[in-house]
């Protein structure tokens, strides 16, 4: 029999936790000025179900209960409101974003205000994107749920998987909508996320009002390593990114081109697929005798290279080359206006990731040394910022990792990116303020990067020309190699044994899950509940549905509700 995840309330005693809920310290990571910047997370705790947390403050066993509750007469009476968020809150209006507030709530974490402005006084300036960021950044991070944000009608709260965190000093932090039932057994109000108190004084019991931090109330994780964000990858990181990339060849290619395909196969044990479109005659014969002589000198593995002729346009050869070969990634040389209107094309057209080589004028061709990776903190940049760590790890080269934006929220975004993808590659943080494609490209020149990364958010839109989004304002302007990302849905041979994604079939969006044997299980990734995407959780091993918290197995059985119904078979 499955048991609900629950936290209850005991009268004057512990938290009783049931169902299968992860126990997973937490403490604040906090800048050298003692600003709060993120969450840092150490390994989950063992225990069984039903599990006592300590309550009063007193156990000496923390975060488990000892009985202490009976030792110092602890009155744990529940003072609380029952009332809902949205009867009691306050609304405050920004450009482009409205905040709800209710102060009961607040559990005085800080995460929302650093020591020169608050979320308040940045709310007037929400015009500017990167202000409206920060202010979105401040709200997520609160553990408390006391401010919510809304865009577009709608409110927007972070994803966070249903689990137990008792924070360092601080209170309890309970998070993926799990139910908080009271001593009386009358529920509160289901919410993705709640701050109960573990100090056993709050004047709000059960939740946490901030007074830990005035009786300076003390319980320290035991655990050393943590992982400061979101979970490290799962994905074997002894290989490159790539598993088979497809190389454009025309007459006019140079040698950089055949070079950087070299590279990245050998760093990745990759395919190479070298693709010419023209017609079947002697000069195209003649395009792919010579492109075959010049990748084996380029040091290509003449076993893992195939050579194919195709009809199509030269865009279209190359996106459907990939396609059939499902490939990760494209590489073509930017040289010549013919070439440049065709790398435009593929922009706009590609199933994968695209790498545009520049020209070398006179200087020999070198492995790449130091990668520039852009991120802002979304979630397509995180993949795209993933790509380019794998790149960096497979190739022994070093990360310069760029945040445009206030350098408050830059520190904590480049401090997740760094603890997520790479924390064992070196890596230098640039917190910069202004234009991001215009700084990114100033900071590529400066430090001489050998590579720029991005991802593709904006560019594939069919009205919009490259130079309209920031990433295309980069691959357009830059001499030198840019990696763009496709950064929306994966690819079928990019998912290890074990894992999912969502990748696109004929046009539809599939949950794909690739088990131990190697077996894909295919599956709709619209959630049956209101037909939000499925996102894969790599930490839980389940499909999540973002709108509603819905959650599905690897092969689609429903594990959490609202939805009824499994994710349909494809």
């Amino acid at each position: 029999m499955t048991v609900h995840p629950r936290v209850a309330v005991t009268r004057n005693g512990p938290y009783e936790v049931t169902g299968d809920l992860p126990i997973t310290p937490k403490r604040v990571v906090t800048s050298d000025v003692g600003e709060p910047l993120t969450w840092a997370t150490a390994a989950e705790l063992p225990h069984g179900t039903p599990t006592l947390l300590c309550r009063c403050g007193a156990s000496k066993t923390k975060p488990f209960c000892d009985n202490s509750h009976l030792r110092v007469g602890f009155d744990g009476q529940e003072t609380a409101s029952n009332e809902r968020f949205f009867e009691r809150e306050k609304t405050y209006e920004g450009n482009g974003i409205t905040v709800h507030r209710v102060g009961a709530l607040c559990a005085h974490a800080s995460f929302c205000a650093n020591r020169t402005t608050d979320w308040y006084q940045l709310l007037a300036d929400t015009a500017d994107v990167n202000v409206r960021a920060e202010v979105i950044a401040m709200i997520e991070h609160c553990p408390s749920g006391g401010l919510v944000y809304e865009i577009d009608g709608q409110i927007i709260e972070p994803d966070l998987p249903k689990a137990v965190s008792p924070v360092e000093d601080g209170p309890l932090w309970v998070t993926g909508n799990v139910e908080i039932m009271g001593s009386d057994r009358t529920p509160y109000e289901i919410r993705n996320r709640v701050a109960l108190c573990r100090c056993g004084q709050s004047k709000n019991k059960p939740f946490c009002d901030g007074t830990h931090l005035e009786i300076e109330f003390e319980a320290k994780n035991q655990a050393d390593e943590v992982t400061i964000g979101f979970p490290t990858r799962t994905e074997d990181a002894t290989r490159g990114p790539y598993r088979h990339l497809v190389a454009g060849v025309r007459t006019e290619t140079g040698a950089e081109t055949y070079a950087v395909a070299a590279m990245i196969a050998r760093a990745a044990s990759a395919q190479v697929s070298i693709v010419h479109a023209g017609g079947d005659d002697n000069e195209a014969g003649r395009v792919l005798a010579e492109a075959i002589d010049r990748a084996k000198a380029a040091g290509i593995d003449p076993e893992m290279l195939s050579v194919e002729l195709r009809t199509e346009s030269p865009a279209s050869a190359l996106t459907l080359a990939a396609e059939d070969a499902d490939a990760g990634l494209i590489v073509i040389g930017r040289g010549g206006e013919r070439l440049a209107r065709l790398v435009r094309q593929i922009l706009h057209r590609s199933p994968c990731d695209v790498l545009v080589v520049a020209p070398r004028v006179s200087e020999p061709f070198a492995d790449y040394r130091r990668i520039l990776v852009a991120t802002d903190g979304s979630a397509t940049a995180d993949r795209a910022a993933g790509r380019g760590y794998e790149l960096a790890r497979a190739l022994g080269a070093s990360i310069d990792l760029v945040f445009v934006g206030h350098p408050a929220t830059g520190e904590m975004i480049t401090s997740d990116t760094m603890s997520v993808c790479g924390s064992d590659v070196p890596t230098e943080v640039h917190l910069l303020e202004g234009n991001p494609a215009k700084r990114i490209l100033e900071t590529a020149a400066a430090i001489e990067a050998d590579l720029i990364v991005v991802g593709n958010k904006g560019i594939a839109k069919p009205r919009m020309t490259p130079g309209d989004s920031v990433p295309g304002a980069v691959v357009t302007r830059a001499h030198r190699d840019v990696l763009l990302c496709r950064t929306v849905h994966q690819r079928e041979s990019e998912l290890a044994p074990g894992s999912g994604g969502v990748i696109e079939r004929n046009g539809q969006q599939m949950a794909a899950f690739v088990d131990e044997s190697g077996e894909l299980h295919l599956m709709s990734a619209r959630c049956p509940h209101q037909g939000c995407v499925v996102a894969w959780n790599p930490s839980n091993k389940s499909f999540d549905c973002p709108c509603h918290g819905s959650r599905f197995g690897p092969l689609g059985e429903v594990v959490d509700g609202p939805a009824t119904k499994p994710l349909r078979p494809a």
